[in-house]
This record gives C-alpha cells, structure tokens and sequence, in this order.
C-alpha cells in the first residue's frame, strides 16, 4: 500500500494537484483493485483460520494405551464380530462377559482404539468409554462424560441427556456388576427401540452401548440384543501368551523345561491373567530344578477339589504369592487387600501403612523405611501382583493398583483358603457397614480386621462407633460382659464423607476390642477418646488425623506398647494452629517410635527434649514455632516440618532442621516466618516437597559456593512458593532434576524467574527441566521474562498463566510442539500480548488453551 502511494505521487504531469498521465493512473486504479481483492480474501481466509483454531472439536476417539504384548487371534476374532454388531442397525446394545482376567477389559481397549481415524468410528460423533466397577459413584462417572464431552464441568445428568439425545454416540462401559438405569444414573439417552417415550419425534441418531461384566444375569438386565461371551484361551494361544511373559529363550533352551514349562501353562487353564502372573513369576527360573518345584507347588493344589473356576484362579494365582521372597513380601502383598475394590492406593499412604503394622520396621530414618517400601513395591510389581499408576491424579504422587481378581485372591488367602470367610472385613461403602451391623453376634467372634477406606454418605459410622451393644430391633446381640469382637486386632476406619457435617462423638468401644493392636480413625467425625482406652494394653499403632480431637486422655499413657501415634491434620497456610490438652501425655510412651503430629499442633520444648533424651524415635513430624524448638530439630529424625510464625531470625539453615544435616526430612513447610534467606547447605538429600508461604521479608534462597547443586537437589518434585513479596528470583529451580510440579504466585518482586548468571546449563546444551510436568505462574505483577535463554520442557503437560501483565514472551524451544498438553490456562489479556518468534508454538498450545478473565483467576488454582 505504501509503494502503491509512492506511484500515485510519482505519477507526472500534474498541473496543481491534478494529473494529465491518464495511463499511469489507470494502471494504479487497477492494482489498487487487485490488492483490495487480495486484502479481503486473507481477511476472509484469518477469519476462518482463527475460528478453526478456538472452537477445535474433541477428538471422537480417544486412545487408549494398551500393552505392547500382540493380541490373539481369539481378541481379533470377538473384535471382527463386535464392529459387525456395531454396523448391524438392529443391534444397539451389546454384553461382553466371562470370569474374572478372562480379557473382557482387553476386548473393550481394542474396540475403543479400532475407532479411531478417518471413516473408521463408523460415524459416532462420540465413544466415551468408562470404567464403572463394583461400586460406582454415578456422580463422578457424570463428571468424567462431561468432560469428555466437552461439557462445563458443573453439568449434570440432565445436561448430558439434552447434548447426546440427537447425536450418534458409542458408549464403553467397563466392569458393571448390577443393570445400569442410563438416564437416570448417567444421563445417557436410551437406544431407540428401548426408549419407553412413544411420542419421541427426534431424529432416529445412533445410540449404541457395549459394556463388560462378569455376569450372565446382568446382560438380561440390560436388556442386551447380543452377548459375547469371552472364553479362555486354547492350548496354541494359552502357549504363545504364557511365552510372551516368561523367557522364552530358558524354555526353548532345554527340553526338559519346555516340557515342564508346559504343564506349568496347563494348570493356569487358559486364562489371561494367569497366564501372565505365572509366566512371569517363572521368568527368572533358569533350571528344570526351579521349574519342577513351581509345577509341584501347583499341584499340591487339590484342584479336583474346587468347584469353580474362580476358586481354581485362586490355587493358581497362590503360586505366585507363594514364590515371594519372605513372609515380609507376603503380608505387604496382602496389607493392599485392605482398600475397597478398583481404587487407586496413593504409594505414601501404602508404605505409612506398612511401616504402622511394622511390616517395616528396621530403619533409622524414614529415607530407609520409604526405601524399603518402594523396593517391596518393585518386587510386587515384578510378580505381576500389583500394578503401578503412575501420576493418575496428582502430578507429585504415584499410586498402585490390585486388579480385582488379584484383590480376591487376597482376601481368599486371608480367609485360610475360603475356610474363615469372617476373618477380614473390607468395605467401602455406606451399605457395607449397615449389611455388618446386622450380622449375627456369633459372626462377630471370628474377626481379626475390619477395613473401611471410602466415601460414606450416611451416619452409619455412627452406629458402629457407638458403644451400644444392641441390634436394630433393641435386643442384645451379645451378653453386657462380653466384648463384641473379642479378636479384633486391626480397625481401619479412615473415610470421608459427602454430607452435611455429622455430630461429633466421643468413642467409647474400646471394651468391645480388647485385643487391638492396630486403630485408624482418620477422618472420622469424633471429638474425643473416651477414659476406656486404656484397656488396649496390645494397642501399637494409633492414627486419629484430621478429627475434631482438642483434648487427649491421661490414660493414653497405659499404652505401653504404643509404637506409632498419627495425629495429622489439614492445617491452613496462614491461621492459627489448635492447643490440643494433654499432648505431654505422648513423651511419656516407652516404645514410641513414629510421632507424626504434621499439621496439627505444637508440642512444649520440654516434652520434646525428653523424646530426645529418650532416643527411641525412628520418625518424627510436626509445628515449629519456637527457636527453642528449632534447636532441637538437629537431634531428632524428622519428616515432615512446618516452621509457623518465628520472627527475629535472618537466615534458615536447612540442615539444622534434621540430624545428620537434614538427612530424613522429605517435606518442609514455612508459613509467615521472618526469614530473609534461606541457605540450602548440607546435604538436605531427600527433601522433595517445599511450601513457602507469606514469607514477606524472604529475598533469596541460595546455595554456598562450596555446595554442589545437584548433591542438594536430588529428589524435589514439587515447590510452590506463594506470598513471598520480596523475593527477586527462583534460579536455583534450574538445578532440580526430578521437579515435576513448580508453582509461584503473589511475589511482586519478582521480574525475572530465573536470573542470566543461572543460565550457563541452558547454554552449555546440558536439557532443563527435565521432568517438570506442571507450571503454574499466578499474580507476578512485574514479572518480565521466566528467562532470557530458551529453555527445554520435555515433559511439560499443564500450563497456568494469570495476571502477569509485563510478561510478553514464553521461553519454550520449538521442541514443545512435541508435548502432549492436557491443559493450558491463560488469562485473555496474557495470552493476547504474548508475543511469538514461532507461531506454530502459539498454534500447539492454543489446542488445549482456556482463556480466562483475569477476575475468575481463583478458580484456576
């Protein structure tokens, strides 16, 4: 435009302001048209572009990852029968079932992942797989579809019914146990020739439904028009897939083992799961030695003996148990049965749990004891017992899961092989504790744990808790003089719940289990221990976190054997912390060696001081508010640390908070302090969770010259630093290799994230964080620039930028394009002056981009 200007001013011949060159002015006119054309055309062309990119539709299909073990020809074969059924217009709802690791799960992944692509979804706008399981929780199942769906996430069933009625959708529904009501549970419309609506006038959209279940009963309850039973696999098969998971170069190494190993495949009945937990527990065995003793371990067996097939996988499966190293092994396998059915065990909460029952127990630290507890889980995982989750829900926690049969399996083992059915009691439900309170007093005798991790909805907690001794009807179940579980040795009871806060209690059953040795009454609505509890003489492990306890017993000190007392509790980054009455009582315990009071309340500096002349604490975690306390921390083998309110001290240094320089503390917490540095000096090792929080004076965290960094930093996966006003930078986070989560809000001072004299890794080519996964950058009002150097994010998944109105460029090598980004929150006003060297970048993120106003920003953290 501004050469074409030039030429209209150039053009000659002018008398005035007028022009006598009529051709150069014609030739001008005619490319001003031309460009005005071209003008409109990418205006027309940006438009659309830009449309494309903000309202990109969700994928159809989404895959889901399976093993890289290849699938038979009987999964190919019910595969090539079920897409024929999906095409069939008469078929709309289709039942896979069979027992137990039969592979119906396996099936469904292939249906799902054999959808994607071009013309293969067969025209569903929509396949939504969900895993429903023993005990669904409808609410979140309606959570997860909207989500999918793309839907708000406050949408509820009505929501999702009104966006699927006139679309064509295919919905996956994995392990139900019970008939589904769709509309009324989930708020999927009903395929059309099941729909009770004769007046319904909509289009006739394609509703179709697969689900998988172990019963036959259920697939006429859903009122399925095929059903596809799974069957084990045949000898050819069952073969090819038991080599796949042993080693297939020991067998065909020597006849004598081909032979044995073969008959170790028959007694796994050509069942999938079996398959793959015997094969592998085989895979390390490079003798006929080795192979004769598992076949003779499975043919003590009895099997002719069993009448099920379930019961048979038992026998089979106890193999496997069997070949663990030690008793130890054993018992933490088991210890997993404890959790309801399909949840996913956060791997802390499995090791705290094994270091309570002391089935961890020969450690000085609890560096040692987590060690410990992750080599166990490596072993179980290696025996196909227990399969690891890694970051299912949280970016700084790994999680395991036992498949249900595997989970049965336990519990069948824990029951003497069926023989004391009554032996462990494990629910999760509100409904299992009602079916438990009616129980025959004479059931009762036989109880050694009862076990209820979950979600209770209802007071019937309440009802057990209570120290009544009478059924429902007001009849005494068991004499007054007699204790109701007179066996009872371990009492699990950590739930949460979902109503309106319940009436607090104070527990009084102690006389009822005076054989305890085991009590978690984490989470339960209680207020107090009740004089009674000195009756549990056996009493080793006692958790009452996050219960409304302000006032402990005298009598607590009768436990003389008590090892372990957990009294945790949320806690706030900024107010005051509760004075719970009687706390000296724990100094006085003989035999304690865990005191975990995180979170919670503040123990006096002389109550501390004889813990440590005492010298017995293994692990200790809790709330520092004093100096006097602070000079204590060096002596004893903490974990978890909150520095609360200390004033008048300049520097921190890290190492005083633990003995031998900080060795043992894995999580450390300091709200509202005074601190104007904090000096990183020692080891400080096994640190990896680090909250600062309202640190006003705080201006840097820094290193000694003589330190090296990487000795220092070598396990942090998460730091969030919020509230620290004058803190100028966060260079030393270059310098952590196993970060995963970074999290830096409200600190004014703060202009650039990591300073250019830090820079010198990014330069030397040397990759930059490594494993961070989540960066979340809120309210950094002068924030600049996160670094002048392009830095690398290999794994980087969740973005979240608000209020961070200077900050104009994003340090992200062209590389990022290769991540998978499962959420990227922007404010508008941010993302719209980001400025971009390389717009595929922008483009990339923009796919999973949600644009905020910086005033909803709350609702982002």
């Amino acid at each position: 435009m501004i050469q074409l200007k030039d030429d209209y001013n150039n053009r000659g011949c002018l008398v005035g302001s007028y022009s006598l060159n009529c051709w150069a002015k014609y030739k001008i006119s005619q490319r001003s048209i031309k460009l005005l054309k071209e003008i409109k055309n990418l205006k027309t062309e940006h438009d659309a572009f830009k449309e494309k990119i903000e309202t990109q539709p969700l994928r159809a299909v989404r895959e889901i990852p399976t093993s890289s073990i290849v699938v038979g020809k009987i999964i190919k074969l019910n595969l090539e029968k079920v897409l024929g059924y999906l095409a069939d217009d008469n078929v709309s709802m289709m039942g896979i079932w069979g027992m137990g690791g039969v592979g119906k799960t396996t099936l469904l992944n292939e249906i799902n992942n054999s959808l994607q692509g071009g013309d293969a979804n067969m025209g569903f706008n929509h396949v939504i797989y969900l895993v429903v399981s023993k005990e669904p929780l409808f609410e979140k199942l309606q959570k997860e579809i909207s989500e999918r769906l793309g839907l708000p996430s406050h949408s509820d069933k009505n929501d999702i019914f009104e966006f699927l009625k006139n679309k064509n959708f295919l919905l996956l529904l994995d392990d139900i146990w019970e008939k589904v009501e769709l509309p009324e549970k989930l708020g999927i419309p009903l395929p059309h020739h099941q729909s009770q609506n004769r007046e319904d006038r909509s289009p006739r959209c394609n509703h179709k439904v697969i689900f998988t279940t172990r019963k036959d009963d259920v697939c006429a309850g859903m009122k399925a028009d095929k059903k596809i039973k799974v069957e084990c696999l045949d000898g050819e098969e069952a073969w090819n897939l038991f080599k796949q998971h042993a080693n297939e170069e020991t067998i065909n190494s020597n006849a004598s083992i081909k032979k044995l190993s073969m008959k170790v495949m028959e007694k796994c009945s050509g069942l999938p799961l079996a398959l793959k937990v015997i094969g592998r527990a085989t895979s390390n065995m490079n003798t006929p030695e080795e192979w004769r003793h598992m076949l003779r371990s499975l043919i003590k067996m009895d099997v002719r003996t069993v009448t099920s097939i379930e019961v048979s996988l038992f026998h089979n499966l106890k193999a496997s148990y069997d070949n663990l190293a030690d008793d130890t092994l054993r018992q933490c396998f088991l210890c997993c049965a404890q959790w309801r059915e399909d949840v996913h065990i956060p791997i802390s909460d499995l090791i705290e749990q094994w270091i309570g029952c002391e089935l961890i127990s020969d450690f000085e630290n609890i560096e040692e004891a987590f060690d410990e507890g992750y080599s166990l889980i490596a072993k179980l995982k290696e025996a196909c017992l227990l399969k690891l989750e890694f970051g299912v829900v949280l970016f700084d926690e790994d999680f395991v899961k036992l498949h249900d049969v595997i989970r049965n399996m336990a519990l069948w083992i824990v029951s003497e092989c069926g023989k004391k059915k009554n032996k462990w009691i494990v629910g999760g439900s509100d409904d299992d504790i009602i079916q438990f309170l009616k129980w025959e007093a004479g059931n009762w005798q036989e109880i050694e744990l009862i076990s209820f991790k979950g979600i209770l909805p209802n007071n019937s907690l309440l009802k057990f808790l209570s120290d009544q001794n009478i059924d429902e009807k007001g009849q005494l179940s068991v004499a007054a003089t007699s204790p109701r579980y007179p066996n009872l040795q371990s009492l699990f009871m950590n739930c949460y719940y979902l109503c309106d806060p319940l009436p607090e209690v104070v527990i009084n059953f102690f006389p009822h289990m005076p054989s305890l040795t085991h009590l978690n009454l984490s989470g339960a609505p209680i207020a107090g221990l009740s004089k009674e509890i000195r009756v549990l003489v056996n009493l080793r492990y006692l958790n009452i976190s996050m219960t409304k306890i302000l006032s402990l017993p005298s009598e607590l000190k009768e436990l003389k054997e008590l090892k372990c007392f957990i009294f945790r509790s949320k806690g706030s980054r900024g107010g005051f912390l509760p004075k719970v009455d009687g706390l000296a009582t724990i100094s006085m315990l003989p035999k304690l060696q865990v005191l975990d009071l995180f979170q919670n309340t503040c123990l006096e500096a002389s109550d501390l001081s004889l813990l440590v002349d005492r010298n017995r604490i293994k692990v200790i975690s809790l709330v520092v508010d004093s100096v006097e306390i602070l000079g204590l921390l060096k002596h004893l083998p903490t974990w978890k640390i909150r520095l609360h309110r200390m004033q008048n001290m300049h520097t921190l240094h890290l190492c005083d908070l633990s003995y031998k320089h900080g060795e043992g503390l894995m999580e450390l917490h300091i709200n509202h302090c005074s601190f104007e540095e904090l000096l990183i000096n020692g080891s400080v090792v096994n640190l990896k969770h680090f909250y600062l929080f309202g640190l006003e004076k705080l201006k840097q965290i820094s290193c000694p010259v003589e330190t090296v960094p990487s000795e220092c930093f070598q396990r942090f996966t998460v730091v969030n630093i919020h509230f620290c006003e004058s803190l100028r930078s966060l260079s030393w986070v270059l310098h952590l290799p196993c970060l995963r989560e970074l999290e830096v809000c409200h600190c004014s001072a703060i202009e650039e994230l990591i300073d250019p004299p830090e820079m010198q890794q990014a330069l030397s080519g040397l990759p930059t964080f490594p494993s961070l996964q989540s960066l979340t950058i809120f309210d950094l009002a002068n924030l600049v620039s996160i670094s002048t150097c392009l830095l690398d994010f290999p794994v980087l998944s969740s973005l979240k930028l608000v209020n961070c109105p200077k900050l104009k460029k994003l340090p992200f090598k062209s590389s990022i394009v290769n991540n998978k980004f499962r959420l990227v929150d922007v404010d508008k006003e941010c993302w719209e002056h980001l400025e971009w060297e390389d717009t595929t970048i922008r483009s990339h993120l923009a796919n999973s981009l949600k644009l905020y106003d910086s005033r909803q920003c709350c609702s982002i953290l």
